[in-house]
This record gives C-alpha cells, structure tokens and sequence, in this order.
C-alpha cells in the first residue's frame, strides 16, 4: 500500500512539473524581439514616417478628448486569445478618420492593476500587407502613453510610443522600453488580434488615475505606402511630437 502511494506522488509531482513548464512557453516576452530584428532594439531605426499636411486627406473631425476606463479584473494569459473576462471590460472603437478614404477598423479594450496596464486590441484589415522598411508604412498599431496625466506637448517622463506590427514586430519610439513590455500578435480570419501587457514606467504616487492614453491603426494597402489611419482621439496627425491631443484612460482601483 505504502509503494502504490509512493508512485502516486511521483506521478502527481511530474505531472505539476509539466504544467510549469508548457505553461510558461505560452508567454511571448518582448525583449526576445531584438534578437529577431535588429531594427526594434533601436528607440529611432528609421526617421518616423510623416504625411505632410498637403498630402492628407484628413477629415474635418476635430480632436476629442475621449476617455475610457481601464477596469481591475483577474489577470489574464498574454497569448492574444480573447478570454471570456475580458467581456467585463468597455469596448472602444477607432472611430476618428485622420487620413485616407476607407481601410481597416478597430477596437480595443483594457484593464489594469497596481502593477500594469492590460490592452486586448482587434483590428480588421482585409488588405494585409508587411513588406517595407518603415514600421508605418505597414500594417500596424501604435499606442501613446501619458501616465502623470499631464498631456504634454512633448515626450518626457513616463511618456511611451510604441509600434506594433501585423507581423509580430514591435517597434520602440520615444520614451519606450521593451523591458516593460510583454505581447503577442495573433492572425485571424478577418485581420488580427494585438494582446499586451505594460508594466508601469512610474511609481503609484507619480502615477495619476486618469492617464492620458492613444491608439492609432494604419493600413498599408499596398507596398511601402500608409493608404488609411484610423485614432481612438487624436486627429492632428502629430500624437508622435505631441501628446496635448490624446484621450484619458481611468485607471480603477
């Protein structure tokens, strides 16, 4: 009886061990990124790709102050499934047309704790495209953080621009640190999904709780050429310099 019992805690003991192990290989850490690609462990690889005023088809939308609310619900897997918890969270759309004529749509959701900010983001994107040198100028998503609260008009402290590719990719601009940053990138039938986590740049008392927060979608319809953006607020074209614009994101506690 005793020998039976022996085997059963060997079997059980193995068994944990497994779960460990496959278990943590479902996590994609960022900072594997610039072994893949030279070009993301770079804060500047290329000069930031910019449409000129006179080349823009912006709409006559003005900027908005938008905000959303970054829900405290259980901590989730960063695998780029959308877990049913994350039903508890608001959904936000891109709805702000900045330049092109029609392309890809999105919407995001979030959540957060004392330690990170959570984003579960889905574009659809029917014209996929990856090819060209300018992380902008392929299918992407890029996020703008404040987390003082301030809006600046220029990146200092606790500001973050970070670019993430339809491919996998990230890119990192001013401000970003691909320590903090952990993510994952999954296709679907009708575009793809972005799941990330953020940890804080700032301490809880430098921290405010309504953050200032962005989400820009560009479309590449075809090689090296941004044909559409879509922003949850900020309509300038300018949120990479300025961050005056951007909308508020309210942390709960």
């Amino acid at each position: 009886m005793r020998k039976k019992q022996t085997i059963a805690s060997v079997l059980c003991a193995a068994a944990f061990l497994l779960v460990v192990v496959f278990g943590a290989g479902a996590f994609h850490r960022a900072a594997g990124a610039p072994e893949d690609n030279a070009e993301t462990a770079t804060p500047t690889p290329t000069p930031y790709d910019r449409i000129s005023p006179k080349d823009s088809k912006k709409n006559s939308a003005t900027a908005s102050d938008k905000r959303a609310s970054a829900v405290k619900i259980p901590i989730l897997r960063v695998d780029g499934v959308e877990e049913k918890a994350w039903t508890v969270c608001d959904r936000y759309e891109t709805d702000n047309v900045v330049y092109g004529e029609r392309g890809a749509h999105g919407w995001f959701r979030s959540y957060s704790d004392a330690k990170y900010l959570y984003l579960f983001i889905h574009v659809d994107d029917d014209t996929p495209n990856n090819k060209g040198e300018i992380p902008t100028r392929c299918d992407c998503v890029e996020i703008f953080i404040n987390e003082d609260g301030t809006k600046p008009s220029e990146f200092g402290t606790g500001d973050s621009h970070y670019i993430f590719m339809r491919n996998g990719n990230c890119a990192l601009r001013s401000g970003a640190d691909v320590n903090l940053l952990t993510f994952t990138v999954v296709s679907t039938d009708d575009g793809y999904d972005l799941e990330l986590s953020l940890e804080w740049a700032l301490e809880a008392g430098a921290r405010a709780d309504d953050i200032g927060f962005d989400l820009r979608i560009n479309d590449s319809q075809k090689e090296g050429s941004r044909d559409y953006i879509e922003q949850w607020s900020d309509t300038s074209m300018m949120t990479h310099e300025n961050l005056s614009k951007i909308g508020t994101l309210t942390i709960r506690k």
